[in-house]
């Protein structure tokens, strides 16, 4: 399904701004504007043309030209379900801000800041994002090295280099933030507080990962609250302009590694839109049947989890009794039970063992009886009621602030879901519904992801009928130039050798342009957007974290609040600090 802006619509703006530059292919749409009309136009388009919905904020740097940053806006329309980019050059290394507009540009404008060095004029505390206040670097700058800048002395003795013994690695290394530096970025996060200032995690259990809290308060009540990110650095998307299109797959798995296949198929169908790759009909429903188990995983881990913070141990042991039944299912699928790498561009890695629908089948027999058994044990339960009622309400005004997207928005009562906004695969072929919340507290979202394990299974069930008779299909799509030839080829076959040889030396040679497509991940919209130069690498990868936008709102509905709804509120969010870090 297309879901860009139409050029009609676009022309529109040519009349009120100078030298707007519109550029329409088929997987992107996209207006430049002068950097003096940039807050304008994108009020015009949110409050005349109805893009209300803010969904990512990134910087391309196409050094060594001048001005060398691109700012890139991405926005979405819920009443016209288009979307359409905004991008604007960097003069003098900065742009205004536009937190006027929508407040979830607050952590996309410090992420510029922090990779790229980009002031944002009006931003009221432009701090670093991931790195620590003082650190003097701005990582995605084409002219960073990857490997960082190595300048400390690595050795702590008071040796001379000649006095060193001999070692096979360098005595330099990147620096390091000091406890000075921490407490300095500390300070620069929470400027206005009170006495007591509580530090929740970053290894605190209860903060699902490696995430920095920092809760004024008063008395037991949350005055304000601050979240220091940063913790688990992946640096994917500076790796990944070193690498060619099908080695950043692994790299997928490692973001939201508890819904690893879910994040391959997004980024592969990005990829696949990109090169005009067309996977076989099998592929597409294998795929979509494999999602939608990761989804359950997923929602077990959560379930189990969520249940386990607020004191439910039985429901902990439980979900991961069923957990582990899809664990082995996709053990025995794509080998590996957790960072598969199954998914290819042009298809899948291997076809579907002898067995594997049998055991689908029984799982799907099986499991709604759990289910049921589940809700019985919780759902009136007046524990959990009391903890979760009336909990970290969200409405539909903040999920277009913010860019909520996944169970948080659909909790507010916006149907905003991928599968169904674009669906890639064979979700346009497939039955199911979008359970909405009505109050948008902790328990609509306990309930939502209920019900959203009922409908993969549903989901699931038709890709199985399917499958069945596609038996006969192949798994890949290898006569396709840009798709890597299984082994039996390589093996069998000279052409098939060069082709491999090629492709992983040189890469995909992808067309010139850009593309931004998303994939509904069990945390929300998993977004890749990707600039090609025409050569083997992505110039540049900007992965759009459903987990990070969804996180950012915690701040605002945990105020007034206690510690112990931080816990309630913070799991019924459900970020993977994988995601966030990316």
């Amino acid at each position: 399904m297309h879901l860009w802006a139409d050029l009609e619509e676009l022309k529109l703006l040519e009349g009120k701004f100078s030298d707007i530059q519109i550029e329409k292919t088929e997987n992107f749409t996209s207006i430049t504007v002068k950097k003096e009309d940039l807050l304008n136009a994108l009020g015009f388009l949110k409050e005349d043309l109805g893009y209300k919905m803010f969904i990512d904020l990134t910087a391309v740097d196409y050094y060594p030209q001048e001005p060398r940053f691109l700012c890139v806006y991405i926005l979405f329309s819920p009443d016209k379900k288009k979307r359409i980019a905004v991008k604007c050059w960097a003069e003098n290394d900065s742009v205004p801000s536009v937190i006027s507009l929508w407040k979830g540009a607050k952590w996309a404008e410090r992420e510029v800041y922090d990779l790229f060095g980009i002031k944002f004029e009006g931003h009221n505390n432009l701090v670093r994002m991931f790195l620590w206040e003082g650190y003097k670097y701005h990582p995605l700058r084409k002219d960073f090295p990857k490997e960082g800048i190595q300048e400390v002395y690595l050795p702590s003795l008071n040796l001379r280099p000649e006095e060193i013994p001999a070692h096979n690695y360098s005595p330099y290394h990147t620096y390091v933030p000091t406890m000075e530096e921490l407490e300095k970025t500390q300070k620069s996060r929470m400027e206005k507080r009170s006495q007591i200032v509580l530090n929740w995690g970053p290894l605190h259990p209860g903060t699902h990962g490696t995430i920095w809290f920092l809760f004024d308060m008063e008395g037991e009540t949350i005055k304000n609250c601050e979240i220091i990110l940063g913790q688990l650095h992946r640096g994917i998307e500076k790796l990944a302009e070193d690498l060619t299109y099908t080695q950043i797959i692994p790299y997928t798995d490692r973001m939201d590694y508890i819904s690893a296949l879910c994040s391959q198929v997004a980024y592969v169908n990005t990829v696949e839109k990109l090169l005009g790759v067309e996977p076989p009909e099998k592929a597409k429903w294998i795929r979509t049947m494999m999602c939608e188990l990761q989804r359950i995983n997923s929602h077990l881990l959560w379930l189990g989890t969520y249940a386990l913070d607020l004191g439910a141990l039985t429901i902990f042991l439980y979900a991961f009794r069923e957990r582990e039944k899809i664990m082995d299912i996709i053990e025995g699928i794509a080998g590996i039970r957790l960072n598969s790498t199954y998914i290819r561009i042009g298809g899948l890695s291997k076809d579907l063992p002898e067995g594997a629908l049998d055991v689908i089948k029984h799982f799907l027999q099986d499991f709604p009886e759990k289910l049921d058994e589940y809700e019985t044990i919780l759902t009136k339960n007046r524990i959990w009621l009391r903890r979760n009622l009336n909990i970290g309400i969200v409405n539909k005004e903040q999920v277009y602030q913010y860019g909520l997207t996944g169970v948080v928005a659909r909790s507010a009562g916006v149907p905003y879901d991928i599968r169904m906004l674009q669906p890639t695969d064979a979700y346009d072929k497939v039955d199911f519904d979008i359970p909405l919340g009505r109050v948008g507290d902790c328990y609509d979202r306990y309930l939502i992801r209920m019900e959203e394990m009922r409908q993969s299974l549903r989901i699931i069930e038709q890709c199985v009928e399917k499958i069945e008779k596609l038996k006969d299909d192949k798994h890949i799509s290898t006569e396709n130039p840009y798709v890597l030839p299984t082994l039996d080829e390589v093996f069998n076959s000279i052409e098939s050798m060069v082709k491999d040889f090629n492709l992983r030396i040189y890469g995909e040679q992808a067309p010139e342009g850009e593309i931004y497509m998303s994939g509904e991940n069990p945390r929300g919209e998993l977004g890749f957007y990707i600039v090609s130069k025409g050569d083997g690498k992505p110039y540049r990868i900007k992965i759009r974290s459903g987990a990070f936008y969804n996180l950012q709102i915690f701040p605002e509905l945990i105020k007034g609040r206690t510690v112990a709804d931080a816990v309630a509120l913070l799991g019924s969010l459900d970020p993977v600090v994988g995601e966030t870090d990316r």
